[in-house]
């Protein structure tokens, strides 16, 4: 049976949205409480803050067990085990009654929250190749904005109605539900005699394998620098709207919001233009669309603004680049390894994403934000090494 085929039959579009959304709603949900929860907690906004850089080293750290023990078990139980690690740490996050606590859960609810996305990549390798593999890549990305764009927008309501605990109870609800679908509508697409168990020296030949396969590693980089503008967005945003510019949890939710739906625009674009040009030509399009974000960015920030416009026009513009070029590096990344080691591969992958992600977000939760200028210096740093990338690695030193 052709790839394309098993794929259609085995893993619906909707089921990989399915596996994504609860995993995607909690890395932003809580993000209109930061103040509250900071209050209430009696600890200072930057130990808050640092929920984002929490969340994201051990969703990088946890990639590197998930991936390989999905290759050597199969993918569905290892994403049933993750997401029920998910919804216990989500509810337990909802009763929390200090930063140490709370911190801890986080770290468990990331452990579960990667299984879904490593081996929802995982799956497209699977069952997929080529064009094919490539565009169910794109709306695999687009899920991953889903999440996001609904979460600070239903999150800032929650917390105004019901305080900063609400969203973790409905992360809660969420891990339920697609704890359901996990069970009863996801079938195995990794067959035993397709599965290659790794020993701890075999891992590590592995992962050192992959490092050296030079596309692997180069869209992977371009990966992590041009979505971390993202994640410091995420970091820096409560602290520059509510704090600084005195924006409610409401509007705030609403600000967040746009943001991944001008990225879900941006991969869907792409996605079409995968039958006219190379994907490499859009990879540089949205290279330069990031960067050129980037120095709009600094611009503002030097001038210290104090209206919400000038940073997310600014923003948009380099998010809209990312969205171009992020699902193409996937694809370019996972289709340069063979597909029984597409969730070591995805593992690798994905801590390299997350893992610079966390290092930039530590750095911001540990500078006192008073405006936008700190925020515009990392958007301009991360885009800069993305633009650099793409530009000595697709360009001047192509992979032959």
């Amino acid at each position: 049976m052709p790839v394309s085929e098993v794929k259609t039959k085995v893993v619906p579009n909707a089921l990989l949205f399915t596996l994504l959304f609860a995993g995607q709603i909690a890395s932003t949900m809580f993000l209109p409480g930061l103040p509250e929860l900071a209050i209430e907690l009696n600890v200072s906004r930057s130990l808050v803050q640092t929920m984002v850089p929490t969340y994201l080293a051990a969703f990088a750290i946890s990639q590197l067990m998930i991936g390989p023990l999905s290759d050597k078990y199969g993918r569905k139980p290892i994403v049933l085990l993750g997401i029920i690690i998910f919804t216990l740490a989500s509810f337990f996050c909802a009763i929390a009654n200090d930063i140490q606590t709370l911190l801890f859960c986080r770290v468990a609810q990331a452990t579960g929250a990667c299984s879904t996305l490593v081996i929802s990549r995982a799956i497209i390798r699977d069952t997929s190749d080529g064009l094919e593999a490539a565009k169910a890549m794109a709306i695999l990305t687009i899920a991953m904005a889903v999440g996001p764009i609904i979460a600070p927008f239903l999150g800032g309501f929650l917390t105004s109605w019901y305080g900063w605990r609400a969203p973790f109870v409905f992360i809660t609800l969420s891990g339920l539900v697609v704890m359901y679908f996990i069970i009863f509508k996801l079938k195995e697409t990794l067959p035993k005699d397709r599965r290659d168990p790794p020993t701890l020296k075999t891992l590590v030949i592995n992962y050192r394998a992959l490092l050296m396969n030079r596309e692997f590693t180069i869209y992977s980089l371009i990966v992590a620098f041009a979505s971390g503008a993202m994640q410091a967005y995420v970091v820096s945003s409560p602290i520059i709207f509510m704090v600084v510019m005195g924006v409610s949890p409401e509007l705030f939710g609403f600000f967040f919001m746009i943001m991944p739906s001008l990225f879900v625009l941006a991969t869907f674009t792409s996605k079409k233009l995968m039958d006219y040009i190379s994907i490499d030509t859009i990879i540089i399009i949205g290279g330069i669309m990031s960067i050129s974000g980037g120095i709009l960015q600094l611009s503002f920030g030097i001038s210290e603004v104090q209206t919400p416009l000038p940073v997310l026009i600014a923003f948009a513009i380099s998010n809209f680049g990312t969205g171009m070029l992020m699902s193409n590096c996937f694809y370019k990344a996972l289709n340069s390894v063979k597909p029984e080691k597409a969730g070591t591969a995805s593992a690798l992958g994905g801590f390299i994403h997350f893992g610079w992600g966390a290092i930039l977000t530590v750095a911001l939760a540990n500078i006192e934000q008073n405006s936008s200028f700190v925020f515009s210096v990392a958007q301009l740093i991360t885009t800069s090494l993305a633009f650099i990338t793409i530009i000595l690695f697709t360009l001047i030193f192509k992979p032959k």
